[in-house]
Formats: structure tokens, C-alpha cells, sequence
């Protein structure tokens, strides 16, 4: 198998510091250069990039594949971990101490790391375990801030939102991948041929190594706007109290939700494949709606989507605008609730009456078409068509006035 045109990392380790990374005895560092799974070079030193073959091993041995299987196997040229570390970043050197003495050190703070843990999804190391030292600077200067803010459990749920987002990503990325794999068949199972791997594999290592640089890209972006939605709101808050600028109206966020109609059966008939690639191009569709109208996907729910808005005219605008684009898809059309109100936001989440209330109008409303409670009706007049509709017994709810919100036709009706 070729080597990685840009290898992950030119950092070589003893073996005493290879074992320290992945958490094995330097036994067992031995037993693998002794069968030839890893290989050192002329000065006894490891690539860093051993530190993933390892744990490729040990996981295949925990899923009960015996190393003398897989070493047969790759001798006969059936498998290759060879490249097993070309999709991962580097792992770093380790660090001299031990996560036990590292999170001592940190005195108070040190008792937030299991938490910490516990919200980036990760195991929490063993105490005889050695961190990177990248990941010990990381880890240490987030548990000495969230010790500074003295708001752990708010600060503990903004890293818990991270962590899934990482999470979910990084799986829907190697998803991705293994559709890849699975469409070319036998020609890339075990190991591939030179040209398969030069135009298959490398393009997807390399991409796998620049997915965590795109993500802080994002979050970068995404911060950036959500720092500056937030200090406008504030600022001219202040400016009203003080006097300098007249109050405005008190506006209340508007909640969305929308739900394909006849997903179910349509996924039932058509199976679960077509269901999960009508769920991504619903989400890409939501995505695109409000990004023009100041709103933001809350959460997906497969045949559904919440979404929230600073306003009601900004929520049915954007409703509306996803709805004639479904119309325009070979996905199902929709139905919408739309209402506003209060509501309690917590880890991203949005909670309370109003969302409830959106949802269980979706439920009611026909297929095509956007319903609002007729209270709210004033708030939309002169932009868009309302029209009452008569009530309806909701769940969780009870009995309510609804109304219809359509565009304005070619004559303005």
C-alpha cells in the first residue's frame, strides 16, 4: 500500500511514549513490532500515526477478531491497516504525567473534568492514562474557565452542545464515506487497487483531516453573528431605558413547525434509505428558508422541522418560502403551524406553550397550506392574505380559532 502523500505527522515517539498515548503496556507495543502490525525505523522511533493502528487492533480484538487472524489476513493481502491513520489528525506526543497527576493539578478546577467528559461525549481517560499535550492544554484551560464563570452547569451545556454537534458530524461524515465504499464494492474492500486509492481514498483522507479546521471555520462565522444579534437586541435596550431612542413595540419570538404530509406511508412504501435522503433534503431546504429571514433550525425530526424566528411575519415569510420550494422538490408538500409567544431556551432547545402550540396547529392544518391562531391574524394584515377558518380541539390544547395565511394572489386578494 502507498503512503500517504501528506502524512498526518512527522513527530516520531519511543516506544514508552507510543504506549503512553494509547494507553497500553510498552508489552504490548513490543508484541505488535514483533508481528510486524507497526514498525519503527532505523532509530527505534514510531510515527505517530501507529498510535491509530493500535487502537484499530485493540478495538478489533475487543469486537472479538483475534490478532493472529488479523495478522494471517494482512499477510495474505484480504485487509491492510496500513492507512488506518491517514483519516485521523495527528494524535500529538504524550504528555510525561499521568491524567490522574494532570487533573490533580488543576486543584478545583480539576473536579469539573468528569462532567467536561461527560458533555463532549468522550469517555472520561484513565487515571493512569497520558493525555496529549495539546489535549492537556485544551482540557485544563476549559476547566479553569468554566471555574471562572461560576455558572458550570450553563457553561457545562454549551460544551454538551459542541460535543454532540462534533459528534454528529463526524458520524454523518464517515456515513458518507462508507456509501462510498459500499457503491464500489469488492474492488475497494480489504485492499484497494493503487488507482482506487489514489482517486477514492486519498481525496476522502484528506478531507477527513480538514473537517475539524471547517468546523472552528463555522463556528467562527456562526459566533460572530450570534454575538452581534445578541449585542444590537441588548444595546438598543439600554438606549431605550436611558431614553436616547423611543421603546419600540414589544415583539415576541415567532415558532414555525412544519410536517411532510404522507411521510410515513411514502417511507413505508418507498423504504428507510428514501426516507433518510428525504429528511437531509428537507433539512437542506428548512436551511436555506430561514438563513433569508433571521430565523435558524432549532432541531429536525425526519418528517419535520422547528424553527425560530425574531417575529411572526418573518416566521410565515420564511414558512411560505419553504413551502412553494417543496412544491418545487419531489419531496411531499407540507402543512405549518405558526404561532408566537414566550418561550424557555436551554442548550440550543427551544421549550414552553408556544412551541406546543405550533406544533399541535401543524397537526390540524391541511396539507399545503400554513395556519396561525386568528388572534394573531392582526400582525400579518397588509402583507399577507388571512383568513379565518373556523375552531379546532387541540391536543393538550383545547378549542381554538384558526386562520389561513396565503400570499396576496395577482390582484392582491
Amino acid at each position: 500500500m502507498a503512503h500517504d502523500p501528506e502524512p498526518t505527522s512527522a513527530a516520531r515517539l519511543t516506544r514508552e511514549e507510543l504506549a503512553d498515548l494509547v494507553g497500553d503496556p510498552i508489552e504490548r507495543v513490543e508484541e505488535l513490532t514483533a508481528i510486524g502490525v507497526i514498525q519503527p525505523d532505523d532509530a527505534d522511533l514510531y510515527s505517530s500515526g501507529d498510535a491509530h493502528r493500535i487502537r484499530v487492533i485493540d478495538g478489533f480484538e475487543a469486537a472479538g477478531v483475534p490478532l493472529d487472524v488479523l495478522v494471517r489476513a494482512q499477510a495474505a493481502g484480504v485487509i491492510s491497516v496500513d492507512y488506518y491513520d491517514q483519516l485521523h489528525a495527528a494524535p500529538g506526543r504524550p504528555s510525561s504525567r499521568s491524567y490522574q497527576i494532570f487533573k490533580n493539578g488543576l486543584g478545583r478546577a480539576g473536579q469539573l473534568l468528569p462532567a467536561m467528559f461527560a458533555a463532549f461525549g468522550i469517555a472520561e481517560p484513565e487515571p493512569t492514562s497520558h493525555l496529549s499535550v495539546e489535549d492537556e492544554e485544551v482540557i485544563g484551560s476549559w476547566a479553569a474557565l468554566i471555574d471562572a464563570t461560576g455558572h458550570a452547569h450553563l457553561t457545562l451545556g454549551i460544551l454538551r452542545q459542541f460535543g454532540e454537534s462534533g459528534r454528529r458530524a463526524s458520524v454523518a461524515a464517515l456515513e458518507a464515506y462508507a456509501q462510498v465504499t459500499e457503491q464500489l464494492g469488492p474492488e475497494f474492500a480489504g485492499v484497494p487497487s493503487q488507482a482506487v486509492y489514489d482517486r477514492v481514498f486519498v481525496p476522502w483522507a484528506k478531507a477527513a483531516r480538514n473537517l475539524p479546521a471547517l468546523a472552528e471555520w463555522l463556528t467562527r462565522h456562526h459566533m460572530s453573528r450570534a454575538i452581534d444579534d445578541y449585542s444590537i437586541r441588548a444595546t438598543e435596550q439600554v438606549l431605550a431605558e436611558s431614553g436616547y431612542v423611543p421603546e419600540r413595540p414589544t415583539v415576541e419570538p415567532a415558532v414555525a413547525f412544519l410536517d411532510l404530509t404522507g411521510f410515513t406511508s411514502l417511507t413505508q412504501e418507498r423504504g428507510d434509505t428514501i426516507a433518510a435522503e428525504m429528511a437531509l433534503r428537507l433539512a437542506e431546504l428548512a436551511s436555506r428558508a430561514v438563513a433569508t429571514h433571521r430565523g435558524r433550525v432549532v432541531k429536525l425530526l425526519g418528517d419535520g422541522v422547528l424553527m425560530l424566528f425574531p417575529d411572526v411575519v418573518q416566521a410565515v415569510d420564511a414558512a411560505l418560502d419553504l413551502m412553494d420550494q417543496l412544491a418545487a422538490s419531489d419531496l411531499p408538500p407540507g402543512h405549518v403551524g405558526v404561532t408566537h409567544g414566550p418561550i424557555v431556551a436551554r442548550d440550543g432547545d427551544i421549550f414552553g406553550r408556544t412551541v406546543n402550540l405550533a406544533s399541535r396547529i401543524s397537526d390540524v392544518t391541511p396539507s399545503g397550506e400554513l395556519y396561525i391562531p386568528a388572534s394573531i391574524g392582526h400582525a400579518l394584515a397588509g402583507r399577507f392574505v388571512v383568513t379565518p377558518t373556523g375552531t379546532a380541539t387541540l391536543d393538550g390544547v383545547g378549542e381554538i380559532a384558526l386562520a389561513v395565511v396565503r400570499r396576496p394572489g395577482p390582484e392582491g386578494t
